[in-house]
């Protein structure tokens, strides 16, 4: 086993509370199928058989069901956090420290992505990285996508990506957030970095698809560090900046006993990156004998005589996009049920039989009743769903056992599970949660219990 696959699944989706109340992220539909479902599908698909996932307790069992309900092989090995316990990824990491014995592919739930994960692994094993990212080329109008609920003004996230023009090499990575409000127009790289890779590509529209292969010592760094929360803002960054870090030389005289210092000093000292380095002497060896270079215009060795190195996949064809926000969530849904067919050629969908107006980009769900006199356009129906007649469907997500009765025009909204809309409903670019009462017209609003609007 080369590689072993984890897949972080206990974000509590903090920036799309309104769906996810009393709903893991992983557990949201998008096209009728649970989240997770993508990355357990994209996994088989790459020739895993078993999978580590971390999951909150409380949802265990529907999670454990997925292979089962949906036809896949692969093997689920879940580590439960309690229920109040809220993980960084790289808290999750440590969690499981004793189940990882090889690199390792992490994956967040939240991923969808046709991207032969082949190509990631070749990038990773042909320069023995530490750790390789995958990232994707993602237009402006899929990230500005409108989703329904108030309107806000979307405040684009982004990475300044810096890539060697020679090589795929990750040199520089900051989160434009973390740039400070008086240098926000200004980016310092450091001199270090220029030495080394005097042409760099600094690139911000890239996504970080937050999919990563990462070396087994880089594992064991990171369970030994506490100090660290999460993967993507503190461990890669700080990766990335340690490739230009000297290894310190060992100094024989200080590995000796010191009658002065106790044995439990010596243990808990903290231990620094290049201890956990674990090299491969065959491929040291074989690069020895070589003169192959991966750079030109110096006398340093092969990838500038690093340890630590770090390489990112840029994807320029294929899709990938993470339902991390709201607006995210409601693009992923348009764009999968337009590839279905080519992202998913085993998973037919079978249309409905009815006579009602349904449009080729739809998607309706078992058990859901279609009144012959409906039309329903560009838009995703769960199971068990009722709609009634002369109702009026456009670009909207209806989630399992949701009743639409008749007259009802519903435009751009999200319905969850078992809401209700009675006649006569007019409802444009809202999340509706709860029963909607007869002649109700609502525009831009989160239409929720009082109680659940109180908590979020």
């Amino acid at each position: 086993m080369e590689y072993q696959a984890v897949i972080m699944a206990a974000g509590r989706g903090s920036r799309m509370t309104d769906l996810t109340h009393d709903r893991p992220k992983c557990l949201l539909p998008i096209c009728n199928r649970p989240m997770i479902w993508f990355s357990l599908k994209m996994l088989e698909n790459a020739g895993f058989e078993d999978v580590l996932v971390i999951i909150h307790e409380q949802f265990k069992a529907e999670i454990a069901d997925i292979p089962n309900k949906y036809g896949l092989k692969i093997k689920l090995d879940i580590t439960c956090l309690q229920k109040n316990e809220d993980y960084g990824t790289a808290d999750s990491l440590r969690l499981i420290k004793d189940k990882i014995k090889t690199d390792i592919l992490v994956i967040s739930c939240d991923l969808v992505c046709d991207i032969p994960l082949h190509k990631v692994f070749d990038l990773h094993r042909t320069h023995q990285s530490s750790v390789t990212a995958l990232f994707s080329q993602t237009s402006p109008e899929v990230m500005l996508a409108p989703a329904p609920g108030p309107k806000t003004k979307i405040k684009q996230e982004r990475d300044l990506v810096g890539l060697d023009l020679q090589t795929p090499r990750l040199v520089f990575l900051v989160s434009e957030a973390d740039l400070t409000s008086e240098n926000e127009e200004e980016l310092s790289i450091r001199k270090s970095v220029m030495k080394h890779f005097p042409q760099i590509s600094v690139q911000g529209n890239l996504l970080d698809a937050h999919l990563y292969v990462i070396k087994k010592w880089v594992c064991d760094y990171i369970s030994e560090n506490r100090s660290f929360t999460m993967l993507k803002g503190e461990v890669l960054p700080h990766i990335v900046r340690k490739q230009f870090t000297k290894s310190p030389k060992r100094n024989i005289d200080k590995d000796l006993p010191n009658a002065d210092v106790s044995v439990i000093s010596l243990n808990t000292a903290k231990r620094d990156i290049f201890s956990f380095l674990v090299g491969d002497e065959e491929e040291e060896r074989i690069r020895s004998y070589s003169a192959w270079n991966d750079h030109r215009g110096d006398l340093r060795g092969p990838y500038q005589d690093h340890a630590i190195r770090c390489f990112a996949y840029v994807a320029k064809e294929g899709f990938c996009l993470r339902a991390n926000t709201l607006n995210n969530y409601c693009e992923l849904n348009r764009q999968v049920i337009k590839r279905w067919s080519t992202m998913f050629p085993d998973e037919e969908i079978t249309p409905p039989v009815s006579k009602a107006q349904v449009g080729v980009d739809c998607l309706i769900g078992e058990n859901t009743q279609l009144s012959d006199k409906c039309s329903i356009k560009h838009s995703i129906i769960g199971q068990n769903c009722n709609i009634g007649d002369k109702v009026r469907i456009t670009n909207c997500i209806i989630m399992d056992n949701v009743t639409v009765m008749k007259e009802t025009t519903l435009h751009g909204s999200i319905l969850m599970k078992n809401s209700v809309v009675e006649n006569s409903c007019d409802i444009k670019d809202c999340i509706v949660g709860h029963t909607v009462h007869s002649n109700c017209k609502s525009t831009n609003e989160v239409l929720v219990d009082a109680d659940r609007l109180l908590e979020i």
